[in-house]
């Protein structure tokens, strides 16, 4: 047992001295000599011309909402939309019963008629001179003959050639006369008031039965349905809701410090998720005129052009503005950067060693990085091997940019 044991513990520590000789040989293998010179590629510091911009998030709304209502009574008999329907202005969305309006319509029109013909009016004719209608014809023309008769009459008496009473009645003649050609006229008027009245009557009741087919006021899409077929709907309820899908609003938030930055017709590029890879273009249109206090910012409306409906309301989207055309600052390549525990460092180049150096960086433009501290114009930056440098390590220049 003993010799057993023994055997055991001597198998054991060979294994020990064969993994402590094999880790010794892989940690000598990764080490660099001291005095091996790490190569890099290197490219100088320079400062650059680009457009400063800010990142901002924001929602697509409609650029118009609609809520389309009844503007008579009646019964759903047909309802051609759902929610989701895109539809173009004019459009029909639902029609109600309209067999009463067809009726009121055909009474008022009927009314016309009759006026008309007491009128004597010409059927390719809507208005008439008084004096043109049969009815003043009459009157006057009987008013013209007693008038006459009376100045005959007169002159006959005047002669002495007719009697006092002859005199008489043609005066209370023609006195009659007179007054049936008045009251003829204020007939006429009368009528013609009246038929004024109808035609008004008439155009309401076709206006009605139009009413009866709802129509859509502007292009857009369905978002929601609010009636159904055979529902009875009175004035002023609601059938649908449409949105404009094109143009649609970009509404975003900006810091207070960039108001001056964001005026009306700068144009913008957003993404939204529900397109990845895809990036789109809006127009500042409307810029607030006020902050809002407890975000310390201004609120922005950019158009958006849809011409595909490939966008849609509610959508998120993350948009880039430009703040600073033109702007002038030392941009690096991103991948020169270090972070560590919330400190960005690079490596640069003096002499044959490699010297580290804490840097505050600002915006990002593509892949490059703005630095606003810690480097100057000139400077020889190392971008490749960083994880293989420190402070003072030597290096060989393998690529100079």
């Amino acid at each position: 047992m003993n010799r057993h044991l023994w055997s055991l513990t001597l198998f054991a520590l060979l294994l020990l001295v064969i993994a402590c000789r094999d880790r010794g040989d892989h940690a000598q293998s990764r080490s660099t000599p001291a005095d091996q010179a790490v190569e890099v590629d290197v490219v100088p510091v320079a400062e650059r011309t680009f457009d400063r911009q800010i990142e901002i998030v924001g929602t697509l709304a409609a650029d118009e909402e609609v809520v389309v209502s009844t503007e008579v009574e009646g019964r759903v008999v047909e309802l051609r939309v759902d929610m989701g329907s895109i539809v173009r202005r004019g459009e029909v969305l639902a029609r109600l019963e309209s067999r009463d309006f067809e009726l009121r319509l055909a009474e008022a029109e009927a009314a016309v008629q009759q006026v008309r013909a007491r009128l004597g009016m010409p059927p390719d004719r809507d208005r008439v001179d008084p004096e043109e209608t049969a009815i003043v014809r009459q009157a006057r023309a009987a008013y013209d003959d007693a008038r006459l008769r009376f100045q005959r009459i007169r002159q006959l008496r005047d002669r002495g050639v007719v009697s006092q009473q002859e005199f008489d009645q043609a005066e209370a003649a023609l006195r009659i006369a007179e007054a049936r050609y008045e009251s003829a006229l204020e007939e006429v008027r009368g009528l013609l008031a009246q038929l004024e009245q109808l035609h008004a009557r008439v155009a309401l009741a076709r206006r009605d039965l139009e009413k009866t087919v709802i129509r859509a006021p502007i292009s857009g899409a369905v978002v929601a349905r609010h009636t159904a077929l055979g529902e009875l709907l009175r004035r002023n309820d609601r059938v649908v809701t449409l949105v404009k899908l094109d143009p649609l609003r970009l509404r975003a938030d900006v810091p207070e410090r960039y108001a001056g930055s964001v005026g009306l017709g700068r144009r913008l590029t957003f993404t939204v998720d529900a397109a990845p890879g895809e990036t789109f273009q809006g127009t500042i249109v409307r810029v607030s005129p006020s902050a809002r206090s407890e975000t310390r910012s201004i609120t922005i409306e950019a158009e958006v052009r849809n011409p595909g409906g490939r966008l849609r309301p509610g959508y998120f989207a993350r948009a880039q503005v430009v703040v600073e055309p033109g702007a002038k600052a030392i941009l690096i390549p991103a991948r020169a950067i270090l972070t560590s525990m919330g400190l960005a460092k690079v490596f640069v180049l003096e002499g044959d060693r490699a010297r580290e150096r804490l840097i505050k960086t600002g915006a990002r433009v593509n892949t490059d990085v703005e630095v606003l501290e810690g480097l100057r114009s000139g400077e020889r930056l190392i971008l490749s091997n960083l994880d293989r440098l420190g402070e003072g390590t030597r290096v060989r220049v393998a690529r100079s940019g």
